[in-house]
């Protein structure tokens, strides 16, 4: 090999080229895939992305805000008696029908799409609210057991929300799009001896959340200043749980999540209006 005019670093470096462009081929790319944890590589990938577009954004960046909602929040489930053996798990019975308040603090950012009132905003926050309770019952051949159980959800989870508005005047707005939200489990509680079947429904409920859940959000808008007040309306695409197991059996369970959302944002950052320019 002639080596003359180059250097031994650059010799070194064009031979290891050549050997990864050799492996790289032999290599079993859907085994690497799947061994990849998706879980952490994701939120780098999505910030990463995002650092990588902050210099374009940040031209059109209209506010960057903090918020905090108040939710009141109902869940619906598609069976409204699901008989679970000595037990039957009621969604339909009077005491179910209310609704339950909780809470959602987050930031937003929202970006001028073109010159015809349109924007985007991405949202990121923290939900915490809580499912109807639902009544397990005790048929009257057990009557040495409680009669009447509330069983229910403490909805928490992390989201993101790429929503789009249009700005309908100076002031207001209207926004709708997508919210992916990422469920946490609650922890399984103790198996007592005297309310083991209750316990395990319970258990088996808990466990039942789905980890990903996908929904949707409409609403509407109104700024004062560094102040913004929206109401919104969301509802499930997916359901929060789908079925769960008791016993070895399998009950469909779908339930979904709805919501009203009242958000009062503070702009930490408001893009300040060019006054237009004038003829003399």
């Amino acid at each position: 090999m002639n080596f003359v005019g180059r250097s031994k670093t650059d010799v070194s470096l064009n031979s290891a080229m050549k050997e990864l462009f050799t492996f790289l081929p032999t290599m079993s790319w859907p085994c690497v895939v799947s061994n990849i944890h998706w879980c952490r590589v994701f939120p780098l990938l999505l910030v990463g992305s995002a650092f990588c577009a902050v210099p374009a954004l940040g031209q059109q960046l209209e506010t960057l805000s903090v918020t905090s909602t108040l939710n009141i929040t109902r869940t619906t489930t598609a069976a409204p008696v699901v008989f679970l053996g000595p037990r039957i798990l009621a969604t339909n019975t009077d005491r179910t029908h209310y609704d339950e308040i909780g809470y959602r603090l987050g930031v937003a950012g929202r970006w001028r799409m073109g010159n015809a009132g349109w924007f985007g905003q991405a949202e990121a926050g923290y939900t915490s609210t809580s499912s109807q309770r639902y009544s397990l019952l005790t048929p009257n051949s057990a009557p040495f057991l409680p009669d009447d159980w509330g069983v229910g959800h403490q909805i928490r989870r992390w989201e993101i929300a790429p929503l789009v508005g249009k700005h309908t005047s100076r002031r207001t707005y209207v926004l709708a799009g997508p919210v992916l939200a990422y469920n946490l489990r609650a922890e399984p509680g103790e198996v007592r001896p005297d309310t083991r079947i209750n316990d395990e429904i319970y258990n088996s409920l808990m466990r039942s959340v789905n980890r990903v859940q996908l929904l949707a959000q409409v609403g509407v808008g109104v700024t004062f200043g560094r102040f913004d007040f929206n109401l919104r309306y969301e509802h499930s695409l997916t359901p929060y749980t789908r079925r769960f197991t008791f016993q070895g059996l399998t009950y469909g369970y779908n339930q979904r999540i709805r919501q009203g959302l009242f958000t009062t944002g503070f702009a930490l950052y408001k893009r300040r209006v060019e006054p237009k320019a004038t003829t003399p």
